[in-house]
């Protein structure tokens, strides 16, 4: 308390408001630095500080999981989940341990996060990565999270290691581990797969249908995206690919006008946001509503802003 008043008071010496101190920051979870989903947060918080009165700061997490727990205990305002995250969370199943109550904000893009292979491995198929050494990235990630359930459904194990982004795909280049996920939004390939291409081709594997509904029917939040050569060149053909949607959450707490705000200048910025980088071309009102989850609850302000542009699904869900 010392410590405020005396904050509060060099503030008046330097002319400044005691009360533009007091405003809240809002802590926005990202994803491990340099991730596409890092980037993607960290322009929408700049570009919420930029068009509206809030105050918001991005921080680097690893990823959905640890997101979805922060929001949970209070420790974050907003944060980067995906769809595969919102049921375990919701149900306080694994890795959770406790029910989480959070809200669905805007959904920003689809990663297609599906295993990929240098493109001299032997192995083929998803069967052939029985035992073998994978790195989906943090521990804490939504797509070490999608990949137990989708390896769980293709019913095989194997050896699991963990790193950032950026590990793990040093790791794939210099041959210390047999697969990783590939990078892309909405088919667009991030700049650290780009990279990657540039010195050790890789190959995406094939996801067969009846595991791609085994998946589902665990977490319907895993979603078959299409990968094509005119978006990448690392397919010869179109080809679906393990997915899932990136989706702004927020803690139920956030006022009804805040979160308003935030979808306000979010999307009535969405050219300035979009001309940030290729990560960014999702951010459209449109596919903001198109790709927010049935069967989980959406923020009043969230639903009141894609209300009032006619974007609003009936099958949608608006919290209490």
């Amino acid at each position: 308390m010392a410590g405020a008043a005396g904050l509060a008071a060099a503030a008046s010496m330097m002319g400044v408001s005691s009360s533009v101190l007091a405003q809240q920051v809002n802590r926005w979870g990202s994803s491990s630095i340099g991730s596409t989903g890092y980037v993607i947060i960290e322009a929408l918080a700049s570009t919420v500080n930029k068009h509206s009165k809030t105050r918001n700061s991005s921080m680097a997490t690893s990823g959905g999981a640890e997101n979805m727990a922060l929001i949970g205990e209070g420790q974050l305002e907003f944060c980067q989940t995906t769809s595969t995250d919102w049921q375990p969370a919701v149900n306080g199943e694994p890795p959770y341990g406790k029910k989480i109550d959070v809200n669905q904000v805007l959904a920003y893009t689809v990663f297609n996060c599906s295993p990929m292979v240098r493109a001299d491995s032997p192995i083929k198929t998803l069967a052939d990565l029985n035992g073998k050494r994978c790195m989906p990235s943090p521990a804490g990630s939504s797509t070490a999270a999608m990949w137990k359930v989708l390896f769980e459904a293709a019913g095989i194990k194997v050896n699991w290691t963990y790193g950032s982004w950026r590990e793990s795909y040093d790791a794939l280049r210099a041959g210390a581990v047999d697969c990783i996920p590939s990078l892309l939004t909405n088919g667009r390939p991030s700049p650290i797969l780009t990279e990657l291409e540039a010195t050790t081709p890789v190959r995406m594997l094939p996801i067969p249908a009846d595991v791609m509904k085994k998946a589902q029917d665990i977490n319907p939040g895993v979603v078959s995206g299409e990968l094509n050569p005119k978006d990448w060149k690392g397919v010869s053909e179109a080809m679906e690919v393990a997915s899932f949607s990136g989706i702004l959450a927020c803690h139920p707490k956030m006022s009804e006008q805040l979160v308003y705000d935030v979808c306000k200048a979010v999307f009535d910025n969405a050219a300035e946001v979009q001309a940030i980088g290729k990560q960014l071309q999702d951010i459209d009102p449109k596919f903001g509503a198109r790709y927010l989850m049935t069967g989980f609850k959406v923020h009043p302000g969230a639903a009141k802003y894609f209300k009032e542009k006619g974007l609003w699904r009936d099958n949608l869900t608006v919290a209490g």
